[in-house]
């Protein structure tokens, strides 16, 4: 798995990107398929384990995809002039279903690369639907509307500002990320670092939470 630019052959495939949205992504998972399609699809599968299957045995498969994940992120050249921030979850941090994977990613990155810098510079006001099981999903304008800026996390921020998710479907949740983003740091840099791109060629809803 290498990190790959979305390009013009493959940002229509993302409903909500356009030309200058910088994108890149380490691996594809196909939509509607199982854990034995791809290594992919069986990452992303057990990465996106929930909080309920914690003690269990296969609790286990979720812990190696965090340590492989975050390998992954420390292969990335020139980490330290990149503030990394996590996508907020569907789920606020007081809520029992609360799933912070991604944190778990880069607090691991930075035992092995300590000059790694991750802010949680958004999150949200309440708890949201998961996606796949919303009746109409929101639009990146609506996700954003429940979005808080923290300024406190923003101090000593660097230039060069990612936006890190696990998995690239519409692109709702990057461009509401980017959008609050700016509207506090006009003069930041903001690229989207994703571990996948749901790779389809027209029809981009799909029956799993994947950009959750």
């Amino acid at each position: 798995m290498r990190l790959t630019a979305i390009d013009e052959l493959t940002r229509g495939q993302h409903y909500h990107l356009v030309e200058d949205d910088r994108c890149l992504f380490f691996g594809e998972y196909t939509a509607r398929q199982g854990y034995a399609f791809s290594d992919t699809n069986n990452l992303i599968h057990n990465f996106k384990k929930g909080v309920d299957k914690r003690g269990r045995a296969e609790w286990a498969y979720k812990e190696a995809a965090v340590r492989r994940i975050a390998g992954l992120v420390n292969s990335i050249a020139e980490t330290d002039v990149l503030t990394f921030v996590p996508v907020p979850p569907s789920k606020c941090a007081t809520d029992p279903a609360y799933d912070g994977r991604l944190i778990d990613v880069l607090r691991l990155c930075q035992q092995t690369k300590p000059n790694t810098d991750f802010r949680e510079l958004i999150t949200q006001r309440v708890s949201m639907v998961a996606s796949h099981a919303a009746d109409n999903r929101p639009t990146p304008e609506q996700i954003a509307q429940n979005y808080i800026f923290n300024p406190a996390a923003a101090v000593g921020i660097r230039n060069n500002i990612v936006i890190f998710d696990d998995v690239l479907t519409a692109g709702s949740h990057y461009k509401a990320m980017k959008s609050t983003i700016r509207q506090h740091l006009p003069d930041k840099a903001i690229i989207g670092i994703f571990i996948a791109r749901t790779a389809r060629e027209a029809e981009w809803l799909d029956d799993f939470d994947l950009e959750d």
